[in-house]
């Protein structure tokens, strides 16, 4: 366990969640998502990718694969972020440095909660993860138009090595693919 940073009065903590906890992830999951990006991605869509991607079924059974995981961040019994990472799959994006990279699917922190130390901690946690995996780099897909976010990674020492099509039903939204080497990881291929 990871114990975050205390800043104004409010602490959190940082842990894996396991595939008994699918549904608690699908409903923070499906109402992060919302919380980002519902008023760029409307209806009717929006409730169909929430369904497809955050069904507690599916997430139950990616959980139970070792080459997965999630981190949640808790705060007084709630859930206020997490991140989904994966190893990742053959033919990873070109550009993205390293033998054995892991991929940060899924990476956010409740809006209430910005600014206060809580998505550097989960970062933290991601790296810590990934080098438990032996990972030599850290990689993932982030929308061209979220600005704040780009910014964050940036911050976190990711550069863009290349860009991907996310798809949102029939709309396809332009990715930039961000990645950075692990410090200290024997290979560095940048």
């Amino acid at each position: 366990m990871i114990d975050g940073a205390m800043q104004e009065q409010a602490a959190f903590t940082i842990r894996a969640c396991g595939p008994e906890e699918a549904v608690r992830l699908g409903a923070i999951g499906a109402r992060l998502f919302t919380q980002a990006y519902g008023p760029t991605h409307p209806e009717p869509e929006l409730s169909a990718y929430l369904a497809r991607s955050f069904a507690p079924a599916r997430l139950a059974a990616e959980l139970a694969d070792p080459g997965r995981r999630a981190l949640v961040v808790e705060s007084g019994g709630q859930w206020i972020g997490y991140a989904y990472m994966r190893d990742s799959p053959e033919g990873w994006p070109s550009g993205v440095p390293g033998r054995r990279p892991v991929e940060i699917v899924r990476f956010y922190v409740d809006a209430e909660w910005h600014g206060r130390g809580v998505a550097q901690q989960l970062m933290a946690a991601c790296e810590e993860e990934a080098r438990r995996r032996g990972a030599d780099a850290l990689w993932l897909a982030v929308w061209q138009e979220a600005p704040r976010a780009i910014a964050f990674y940036r911050r976190a020492g990711f550069e863009v090595v290349g860009t991907a099509t996310f798809e949102f039903g029939d709309r396809l939204d332009d990715d930039f693919v961000m990645a950075r080497p692990l410090a200290g990881a024997a290979d560095r291929a940048w």
